[in-house]
Parts: structure tokens; C-alpha cells; sequence
């Protein structure tokens, strides 16, 4: 936790994402005020930043506000926010090729091309050039009807290059990532992630230590992930052996999760 402290954001966000996620089957309530705060003090995280975090987010209708029969609050991750997440998972399945986002606005539109650059990074898209950002191939339809709802579709080409023949066109595209330094980055994260998720823990400290690392998950290992076929990652790459571990602890301490969620989130 020290070597990857969770914002404020994250750790409201986490309860909600589950819940959507991994809970969507379950016929879960939303998470109460107590439950994110539970998960928030656990992260580090005080009142007065999740009260912040939580007053953004709604004001950025990532989250929304909803009254149960009780007339309780309880906060639901917007389905857009769970769509731009949804996107950028299961990398290692992805289609061999790249998409290539080209875009172009008048000198005086600045509004509208940093709304464009913030959506294609929140995507996971990398710069490529001034106005061309670079991504593997990801299901794009989220991309596109949050495209379509910023009025930014005549400024926006978006282009599926499923094979590049041309092997120094692609060293000149791998080049742009330093994959070397992320295999060592995701050496250090597995040798840290297999104690942190011991299998000798109480039922509460095992579920917060899960949502704890499914925020740093989807923070450090998927959003940041290069975004390139994995036949081009190095040898001892441990993306897949991460993804396996932290996949087999969510499915052995569920039982956990699901008691832990139910009992903050009465």
C-alpha cells in the first residue's frame, strides 16, 4: 500500500466498480456513504477527502446519487464510466494491429481538442503525434457514442490497421514505449502483489486487500499497459502471470467479498 497509495478517487470509485463488475449478477445494492467510507479509511484515505471525491464525481457524473426503499443514498458508477473501464480489459485477447485516432480543430477550437485528447487517454490511446494518439485494437463503441454526445464527430477519424508488413514501421512504433522498463515494473508488482494476498487472512482484511488491489489493478497493470499486441512484448513479461495470480485470489476469496459487501452496505 505504501508503494502504491490509491487518490481519493480511486478508493471511492473501487466499491462501485466491483459492484458493477464482478457483483453485477449478485442483484447487489448500490454502496451506502458507509461503505465507501469504510473502503476509504482502509486505503488511508479521511473524510474530508472522500467527501471531496464523492462532490466531484457527482458534479462529474461519473457517480450518481440514488435513493433506496429505506430512502438511504446510495452511489452508482454512471454506465459510461463503467463502459470507458470496460474497454481497455482483457489486453492480452486483444486482435492482432493498432487503431489510430487522427483528429483536427481550428487554432481558435482549444475547448473541444483538449475534451478530445482527455476522452482517447481516459481510452487508454498513447500521443503519437500533435494531433494522432495510438491504441491496440479495443472495442470502440463506448469511444464512440462519447464522441457522438461531445458534438466532436466531424473533428474525429478513427483507423483499424489490423497488419503492418512493414517491421521497422513497427520497431519505430514500439520504440514509443519503454518495455523494457515495464517488464521490471511488472516484475516488482508480482514479487510485492503474492504476500499482500496471502492466503493467511480474516475475511474483512482479505476483501478490502482485494478491492484494494483491484484499484491498483486497473491502474498500473490495465489502463497502463502498452497498448500493442502481445507479440511484441518481451520474453518475461509478467502481464499474463499477474492477471492469472490476482484472477485466481478474486475467485477463491469471493465468498469473503461478498459477505464483507453485504455487511458495510446494509
Amino acid at each position: 500500500m505504501a508503494a502504491y497509495p490509491l487518490t481519493a478517487k480511486a478508493a471511492v470509485h473501487t466499491p462501485l466498480v466491483f459492484r458493477a463488475g464482478l457483483f453485477a449478477s449478485e442483484g447487489l445494492p448500490w454502496p451506502t456513504l458507509e461503505g465507501v467510507r469504510d473502503f476509504a479509511h482502509f486505503a488511508g484515505i479521511e473524510d474530508g477527502a472522500v467527501r471531496t471525491a464523492l462532490s466531484r464525481a457527482k458534479s462529474e457524473a461519473s457517480i450518481l446519487v440514488e435513493a433506496d426503499e429505506a430512502g438511504r443514498n446510495r452511489y452508482a458508477l454512471a454506465p459510461a464510466t463503467f463502459a470507458m473501464g470496460t474497454a481497455q480489459i482483457h489486453a492480452e485477447q486483444r486482435p492482432l494491429g493498432f487503431l489510430l485516432a487522427v483528429f483536427a480543430f481550428k487554432t481558435e477550437e482549444q475547448e473541444g481538442r483538449a475534451a478530445l485528447r482527455n476522452l482517447l487517454k481516459s481510452y487508454g490511446f498513447r500521443k503519437l503525434a500533435q494531433n494522432a494518439y495510438i491504441h491496440g485494437r479495443i472495442d470502440t463503441e463506448g469511444l464512440r457514442a462519447a464522441i457522438r454526445e461531445l458534438g466532436l464527430e466531424q473533428h474525429f477519424y478513427l483507423f483499424t490497421c489490423p497488419d503492418i508488413e512493414d517491421e521497422r514501421l513497427i520497431a519505430r512504433i514500439l520504440a514509443l514505449f519503454d518495455l523494457e522498463g515495464r517488464r521490471k515494473e511488472l516484475h516488482e508488482y508480482l514479487a510485492r502483489l503474492r504476500p499482500f494476498l496471502t492466503e493467511r487472512l480474516g475475511r474483512d482484511e482479505l476483501a478490502r486487500r482485494l478491492l484494494y488491489v483491484g484499484a491498483v489493478h486497473w491502474e498500473r497493470i490495465e489502463a497502463s499497459e502498452p497498448p500493442i499486441p502481445s507479440r511484441y512484448l518481451p520474453s518475461g513479461y509478467s502481464f499474463p502471470e499477474i492477471q492469472g495470480f490476482y484472477g485466481q485470489r478474486l475467485e477463491e476469496g469471493r465468498t469473503a467479498l461478498l459477505e464483507y459487501y453485504r455487511e458495510v452496505n446494509r
